[in-house]
């Protein structure tokens, strides 16, 4: 450890971000404490990024605190996301909300540790090499969401779903990150197919929906209320004739967002994926019974044909 005294370390907001903020109260207890008893635990930091510590730096830099710091050796940024998510898991209080996210963030992280892909356009291995590559990526998400189950006693499937939830936070902390907080913190409570629909709206809808939250004190919104409220799925209505009053209702109208159904169909796509080439290596397809292979090839040749739909509308659509 070094003694730094009001030393400028980094501050890097993906990091930070994985960090619970501390309520007011937390916030000047901390602060007390370190005016009348010193900085006692070291700052962590990572290429002098600070990766444990935030708050404690803030107040001993503003309050001209010495301290200590830790330096951690990491190879990339996925160990460090992965390190700072396993280490915030292990503090008391946080919510549920907040576990799920760093849990998602950790399997997200932690999958792609050690993953190798030839650069676009330059790759050096044969299609055999890269295909049994790729089988090893995929494999090694599939035991990486298996260790992690184990580790917080929730199925591998669950793992997977929290993969998906710390991604679409992501998206909705990237347009508005005060109600991102909000649903982290548990104030704001919201399913997750809900929490997928909130992510696909514009951000200025966004922001329309958590100026309305806050001005009426909902803390619970529901996937109605949400389509009314915002009204960001219109349906064709008949001609009316111009007025003022019209035309103000018209400037409030959220805006279209051309992407939004895309948005939202790429958020689940990884999740179908993942779940079909795990079950093509670990089942016995010898064994299955014919109603249930019937079942499945049915369902997959349904799968196959909507695929080739879509893709020769995007096609055709360029």
């Amino acid at each position: 450890m070094n003694d730094y005294r009001i030393h400028n370390l980094k501050i890097d907001e993906e990091f930070k971000n994985l960090i619970p903020p501390l309520s007011h109260n937390e916030y000047e207890e901390l602060k007390q404490n370190l005016i009348n008893g010193g900085c006692r635990e070291a700052i962590v930091i990572w290429n002098e990024i600070i990766i444990d510590g935030h708050n404690r730096y803030e107040i001993c830099h503003h309050c001209n605190i010495s301290f200590e710091v830790l330096a951690m050796d990491f190879n990339k940024r996925e160990d460090v996301i992965a390190w700072i998510c396993s280490n915030q898991l292990c503090t008391k209080n946080i919510s549920d909300e907040t576990k799920k996210y760093l849990i998602g963030k950790r399997y997200d992280a932690e999958k792609t540790i050690g993953a190798k892909y030839p650069t676009i356009g330059s790759n050096p291995y044969s299609e055999k090499e890269f295909s049994t590559m790729l089988l090893n990526d995929e494999n090694n998400s599939n035991t990486t969401a298996l260790q992690l189950g184990k580790e917080y006693n929730i199925s591998q499937n669950t793992i997977y779903k929290y993969g998906v939830y710390a991604r679409t936070i992501d998206i909705i902390s990237e347009k508005d990150t005060d109600i991102a907080r909000k649903i982290l913190s548990g104030k704001l409570k919201i399913s997750h197919e809900n929490l997928i629909e909130l992510s696909r709206l514009p951000k200025e809808n966004i922001k329309n929906l958590n100026s309305y939250l806050s001005s009426e004190q909902i803390e619970h919104i529901s996937y109605s209320e949400m389509r009314h409220e915002l009204q960001w799925k219109r349906l064709p209505s008949p001609p009316i004739k111009p007025s003022a009053h019209t035309d103000i209702q018209i400037k409030q109208m959220p805006k279209y967002d051309p992407d939004a159904d895309i948005s939202s169909l790429m958020l689940t796509i990884p999740s179908w994926v993942s779940s079909i080439k795990r079950t093509r290596l670990s089942a016995n397809l010898r064994h299955v019974s014919d109603g249930a292979r019937n079942k499945l090839q049915n369902q997959l040749v349904d799968l196959k044909n909507t695929i080739e739909s879509m893709l020769n509308a995007l096609e055709e659509e360029k």
